[in-house]
């Protein structure tokens, strides 16, 4: 019974991935270096004949621009909608945070800020309103 929903979605992980290779017109060797895993690895998790690490499944997505869900269990968007939103909604915070304090941020201090912002959102599945203020309140305290 359970067995069906597992391998419906193992089934089509290797599919997912030819698709997202193809589209980028890529070949399996050139997407094994994209990930830095060997030709054999990479041939093997696409045809399906191993378990793709976890490791290995966000590295894809983010070499590919794919959703982990989508990758994952086919379902979702393939696009990253949500890692889009967030973007946004942490470029928003970060600005109305930096300009509520009065902080001029450089480009490079701000991508810095921001991708950490980001990284704790999409770890602890925080909104970047939540985060910013406590990143902000370590500037203050220095």
């Amino acid at each position: 019974m359970g067995n069906n929903v597992n391998m419906a979605g193992l089934a089509g992980i290797g599919a997912r991935m030819a698709a997202c290779r193809a589209k980028k017109q890529a070949s399996q060797v050139k997407a094994a270096a994209m990930l830095e895993i060997s030709d054999k690895a990479y041939k093997n998790y696409e045809g399906e004949k191993r378990e793709m690490p976890l490791s290995t499944a966000v590295a894809f997505c983010e070499a590919f621009e794919v959703d982990l869900e989508w990758l994952i269990f086919g379902q979702g968007s393939q696009s990253n909608e949500k890692t889009v939103a967030i973007v946004s909604e942490t470029i928003e915070a970060l600005v109305s945070e930096a300009k509520e304090r009065k902080l001029a941020l450089s480009p490079n201090r701000a991508a810095n800020i921001g991708r950490y912002i980001f990284r704790n959102c999409v770890q602890n599945g925080t909104s970047p309103a939540n985060e910013v203020g406590p990143i902000f309140d370590m500037f203050d305290d220095g």
